[in-house]
């Protein structure tokens, strides 16, 4: 059997979904890892890991994951033939917008403030006090993470990677500092088992990768965790993996975690690959085209002319010559191109590709004039994407503070992860002025000014905060009496 790790894949390939592990999650819960499980679990993964491996390739604009970066001339072996490989690259534009969208404003993490908060963070019998000290000791350990693990960052990352492969993975750890940290996992490095086949909730994991030793051979890493250890392992290839230690998992769970793009685990621009690759070969065609007319040939028709004096006119570009009967003709033999059925084709192709992508064409003329409605109307498409998107972000935060409430609480810090938030704010151009525009058409109409802020309003977070503004700055402006000043 094969012992690569990955191979080379091209994107082209046909997709491949994402493992079946049931039969392995009950041999791990019933019987625990050995060396030839992990086998059967990494090499099951292989050809989902070099499909997403490819797709990760066409991201970067890679030779090994552009389909047509392999073109061949098409009417000629020689090595003068005309063979444009255009990389049209709107496969990281279908997926940079949408990271940008989603992730493009940090995603809020903190603990709630409530008194219900307070009740649930505090131990029974506790004071307001102590129960207020606990919950802002539980605010701080979620704010040191999040700005620690620079959060930011890694949702940035993980955004990106599920839009590219169809999911990404985060691996929870401790630094040397006995800090609770999080990185990102590329999906093609990494398998995440769950008995309910849910990667955000997974009860056992396997990381996997390749790496060179001082003497340039390939060294194949894998670590397998589940709730109570970490097994390290090391091989030349997969199939000879052994176990060279085992460590105490301190965070009481599984800390590799998966999360999806959406329920298929499909990437933003997996379906429209086959258009990418139709337009780059229609434009790829249309260059080669140019170029071979400014190559045309040079017909003497009815001509006396020789080799010699031929290739003289060619290159002094002037042409003098003899016709016996004075209806000699020299002229360009070219192909005629038809402008517009190319240009009507290419447009084509690029609107079938950010329709189908579910995302705005940007050059479109009429978003720079658009209103924030018709705005909000273009982008439906791409926030019900992201809506699905911060549904799975949602569903592997609980796990995560779940994950990390398990820990600290051999700390002493005492946290409730149901009454940790996570909040969105997508990275939409704000049209402030019908905004505000909307808000005095609201309150005239007779709704309270809370409700018309909270409605209309989208670059206000917190409505209650500003209306405490509103009621400080009345009370901070003092009307002069109109008797100040004056003699008796």
């Amino acid at each position: 059997m094969r012992d690569t790790l990955l191979k080379k894949s091209p994107v082209r390939c046909k997709k491949q979904k994402y493992p079946d592990y049931t039969a392995e999650v009950e041999a791990l819960d019933t019987g625990g890892i050995t060396d030839e499980l992990l086998r059967r679990i990494i090499r099951k993964h292989r050809y989902n890991a070099e499909y997403n491996k490819s797709l990760i390739e066409r991201y970067e604009a890679l030779a090994e994951g552009v389909p047509i970066f392999d073109r061949e001339p098409r009417f000629s072996d020689g090595e003068d033939a005309i063979n444009h490989k255009l990389n049209n690259d709107f496969f990281s534009e279908i997926v940079d917008f949408k990271t940008g969208y989603f992730a493009g404003n940090p995603i809020g993490y903190s603990y709630s403030d409530t008194e219900e908060s307070m009740e649930d963070t505090g131990e029974a019998g506790d004071s307001k006090s102590e129960q207020k000290a606990a919950r802002d000791a539980a605010s701080k350990a979620i704010t040191d993470f999040v700005t620690r693990s620079n959060m930011f960052d890694i949702d940035m990352e993980c955004t990106k990677f599920a839009a590219i492969c169809g999911y990404a993975g985060r691996l929870f750890y401790i630094d040397e500092d006995g800090n609770e940290r999080v990185m990102v996992v590329p999906p093609n490095e990494c398998i995440i088992l769950s008995k309910t086949r849910d990667i955000t909730q997974p009860t056992f994991g396997v990381r996997y990768y390749t790496i060179k030793d001082i003497n340039d051979n390939d060294i194949v890493k894998a670590e397998y965790y589940d709730s109570n250890s970490i097994y390290y392992y090391e091989g030349t290839s997969v199939s000879s993996l052994t176990l060279i230690r085992q460590e105490v998992n301190l965070f009481d769970g599984c800390p590799l975690q998966g999360i999806p793009n959406n329920l298929e685990m499909k990437g933003d621009a997996e379906k429209v690959l086959t258009l990418i690759d139709a337009y780059d070969r229609a434009l790829s065609d249309n260059s080669n085209e140019a170029d071979a007319f400014a190559n045309a040939y040079m017909v003497y028709e009815n001509v006396d002319v020789d080799e010699e004096e031929a290739r003289k006119s060619q290159v002094s570009g002037a042409i003098q010559f003899f016709s016996p009967d004075g209806k000699g003709k020299v002229y360009f033999l070219t192909k005629d191109i038809n402008d517009g059925f190319i240009e009507h084709h290419l447009d084509r192709l690029e609107d079938n590709i950010y329709r189908f992508s579910k995302t705005p064409n940007m050059e479109d003329e009429a978003f720079g004039t658009a209103s924030g409605i018709s705005l909000k109307f273009k982008l439906t498409g791409l926030e019900t994407k992201c809506g699905m998107f911060e549904a799975k972000m949602m569903s592997a935060g609980t796990y995560m503070f779940t994950l990390l409430a398990k820990c600290w609480a051999k700390k002493t810090i005492k946290i409730d992860p149901l009454q940790c938030v996570m909040s969105f704010k997508r990275n939409f151009p704000l049209d402030l002025l019908s905004e505000a525009q909307a808000v005095q058409a609201l309150i005239a109409a007779g709704l309270p000014k809370r409700v018309a802020f909270d409605v209309a309003l989208s670059c206000v977070d917190d409505v209650d905060w500003v209306m405490q503004q509103i009621e400080e700055e009345k009370t901070d402006i003092q009307i002069p009496s109109l008797t100040d000043g004056e003699e008796e």
